[in-house]
């Protein structure tokens, strides 16, 4: 019997899922127990999510973060408790909505390194703990605003006064919901976001990303699994140059940096015959194993 599968799987997730559900499909469709999600997705959210399953759970820290790129809709003149319209709204503007020369001129000013504070109720954590569990448990608590870039924000009118889409391009660590608020709370009208989906994170794409159901067979996903040595990890590749070399890593040791390779950082550390066995550090003229992968699970009888 084959081994459960391993690598890089992107999912094209539906809206009302949580990211957590689709990993637990995925576990029951390959039989792979050891999968996680790269960037998670809420569940009003739909889109990309790459999945991580066998041995890659290991490397998910490597796979590129930035930018993220987003497509939505908001609606102008609403406030609620979570930024989107999944929450109870706290305020309705009852005058007249900014034209649109006003939408874009605000959203420009949101364009570029910029401090945002994160939803009310999110996955942050504050002093150990989620916001959204200080928020269900009535212990409301200010976070502090992180730093994030907005590369591009694009706005267009939709069919109706208060219904506009919108283009983002972030960085790891942005929600589109807060630049949905900001933007209100900029015009004096509020806003809230009415949804949202999530085309690419750095060079991963929808492109070839798969629905998962029920009713799938593991071997319906096996086209669609990046092997280990192709997933697009930022550390550049280094050929270690023989078998003594080879088996050092892998045992965890230091061996001499290849000819060529980056005098510093992190790379990946390729077997001439077996690809992909971890993660090193260049530095002193040395390579550092940071992340040793084990051997692949041996095919049961």
């Amino acid at each position: 019997m084959s081994p459960p599968p391993e690598g890089l799987l992107l999912v094209d997730k539906p809206t009302g899922p949580t990211s957590h559900d689709i990993v637990a499909l995925a576990r029951r469709i390959t039989g792979q127990r050891r999968i996680g999600h790269a960037g998670t997705l809420d569940p009003m959210a739909s889109g990309l999510l790459p999945l991580v399953l066998g041995r890659a759970t290991r490397l998910v820290r490597f796979l590129p973060r930035s930018p993220k790129l987003y497509e939505g809709k908001i609606l102008l003149g609403v406030t609620t408790e979570t930024d989107d319209m999944t929450g109870a709204v706290l305020a309705r503007h009852g005058g007249e909505l900014p034209s649109p020369s006003a939408v874009r001129e605000a959203a420009g000013r949101l364009v570029g390194r910029i401090a945002q504070v994160p939803p009310a109720v999110s996955a942050r954590r504050v002093g150990g703990e989620r916001l959204y569990r200080l928020a269900r448990s009535g212990r409301a608590v200010a976070a502090p605003p992180a730093t994030i870039e907005v590369f591009r924000l694009e706005f267009a009118p939709g069919p109706t006064a208060d219904e506009w889409t919108l283009v983002a391009e972030v960085s790891s660590g942005t929600y589109v919901r807060a630049l949905a608020r900001d933007l209100g709370a900029s015009l004096g009208c509020g806003a809230a976001l009415a949804g949202l989906r999530r085309l690419a994170i750095g060079p991963m794409t929808l492109e070839g990303a798969v629905r998962l159901d029920d009713a799938m067979a593991a071997a319906s996903l096996l086209d669609a699994i990046v092997p280990l040595e192709a997933m697009p990890l930022e550390p550049p590749p280094v050929e270690l140059p023989d078998e003594a070399a080879c088996s050092r890593f892998g045992a965890g040791l230091p061996v001499p940096l290849p000819a060529g390779s980056p005098p510093a950082g992190m790379v990946r550390a390729l077997s001439p015959a077996s690809g992909l066995l971890g993660i090193g550090e260049a530095g002193g003229g040395l390579l550092h194993p940071r992340v040793v992968l084990p051997a692949p699970p041996v095919p049961r009888a």
